[in-house]
């Protein structure tokens, strides 16, 4: 019988909606310190906070003003987070541009701001690293010859989003130093 009782109230609850009807500025309140708690716990983009105060069901409109209104006191700035992640990525995970961009784009930065921040990193910063991480893969790994070695590497630039002209550079590069 217990299981009868469980499986109704299941039902009702179910069947209730999940928020009751609130003036407006009870909703904007809740939305608002949801918000601030998001940003609190890290940084998010104004696309990731969007997304999961949508998830939550709260209405579209109250969610695009207060991220509006949070954005011209600096409370959500897609650029300056954006160009940190950018940074993250670049240095200590030695990502390339195009796989950066990737990454920003699915944690809903803007793309002005994607833009902005990969204008940061130059091209000739992204061949130096890749060489640096060809060296250094080059001399960990082992291999029977040298052509296998040089794939493997080369294979690994390239999953880390190096265009190809860059990674066989750092593969000549990586393998020439160590042949001296």
């Amino acid at each position: 019988m217990d299981l009868q009782k469980l499986l109704a109230s299941a039902e009702e609850a179910a069947t209730k909606p999940k928020y009751v009807l609130q003036s407006v500025d009870a909703l904007e309140e809740e939305i608002r310190s949801a918000l601030l708690k998001m940003i609190e716990r890290g940084g998010k983009s104004s696309g990731q906070l969007r997304k999961q105060l949508v998830e939550k069901e709260y209405p579209a409109e109250l969610i695009d003003s207060l991220l509006t209104r949070f954005t011209e006191v600096g409370l959500v700035d897609d650029f300056a987070l954006a160009k940190e992640h950018a940074r993250v990525l670049f240095e200590r995970k030695g990502k390339a541009k195009t796989l950066i961009g990737m990454e920003l784009r699915e944690k809903g930065f803007p793309q002005d701001a994607i833009k902005d921040a990969l204008t940061e990193i130059e091209s000739d910063d992204e061949l130096e690293l890749a060489k640096e991480i060809a060296l250094a893969k080059m001399a960990k790994t082992s291999a029977t010859d040298k052509s296998s070695l040089e794939r493997k590497v080369a294979g690994f630039l390239a999953r880390k989003g190096y265009p190809s002209s860059v990674v066989w550079s750092a593969v000549r590069y990586a393998s020439e130093q160590l042949s001296r």
